[in-house]
């Protein structure tokens, strides 16, 4: 083992500047960070309300070519939540790792990933969820994601259809949205304790306005999103 990493590192030593530079920058080219600071005013999750309060959701993710590492947070905003379990702010009550690795053919978009649930401040116990996307690259983009619970709730399994469009208008990026959710008895019976419900779970409409941000942010790409989302659960008062 020492013999070899003596022989990288001369490796890197006699291989000159000009191509370590290329190499850096190629690296530099194919790397992406990203940071996503949302702030909503609840937290409804595949037509369920886990939150009924203000909530802090940041997002952070490091991408390289095709395959993405991430971390998602839900942090309680309000000091008396009405939901969550947990009554002083902030609190995390969820973080989610997750990692993703996606392409395309021609038309063809594709995802595939993996998920892992924890729950702070709560009752409940931290599961793993593998997933899978296929989109086309058409008009109103098209695309059905399938979610498999492999740990606390295994055997659970959730489809969801979702479109969605953008539209410039003056350096603003509009995106009407809509999607739907089918899911299993084991998934039901598992997120709303009804044990006799499956198929259609939850519809969403939603609408996001991408703003470019200037000064120091437009060299970064930066964008400021302003969402605005309606979910319900056909059958169910929950929205």
């Amino acid at each position: 083992m020492k013999r070899m990493i003596f022989v990288i590192l001369m490796f890197a030593i006699m291989v000159p500047g000009n191509i370590n530079a290329q190499i850096l920058e190629k690296f530099r080219k194919d790397l992406s960070v990203s940071v996503n600071l949302d702030t909503n005013s609840k937290y409804v999750w595949r037509g369920i309300t886990w939150v009924d309060d203000m909530v802090f959701q940041p997002d952070v993710s490091v991408s390289f070519k095709g395959a993405t590492f991430g971390i998602w947070n839900n942090v309680l905003c309000a000091k008396n939540p009405t939901e969550g379990g947990v009554g002083v702010s902030p609190a995390s009550t969820e973080v989610d790792y997750y990692l993703d690795y996606s392409g395309e053919c021609k038309i063809l978009q594709y995802s595939l990933g993996w998920i892992y649930y924890q729950f702070p401040h709560t009752a409940i116990e931290s599961t793993q969820e593998l997933y899978a996307t296929f989109g086309l690259g058409v008009p109103l983009n098209p695309s059905l994601t399938v979610y498999a619970d492999i740990e606390d709730n295994a055997g659970g399994l959730y489809w969801n259809l979702a479109m969605s469009h953008d539209i410039e208008m003056a350096g603003i990026t509009f995106t009407p949205s809509f999607g739907t959710g089918i899911g299993n008895t084991i998934f039901a019976s598992y997120y709303t304790m009804v044990d006799d419900f499956s198929g259609l779970f939850d519809m969403n409409f939603g609408l996001n306005v991408a703003v470019p941000l200037g000064g120091i942010f437009e060299k970064l790409g930066g964008v400021m999103n302003l969402h605005v989302n309606y979910s319900f659960f056909p059958g169910r008062i929950d929205a």
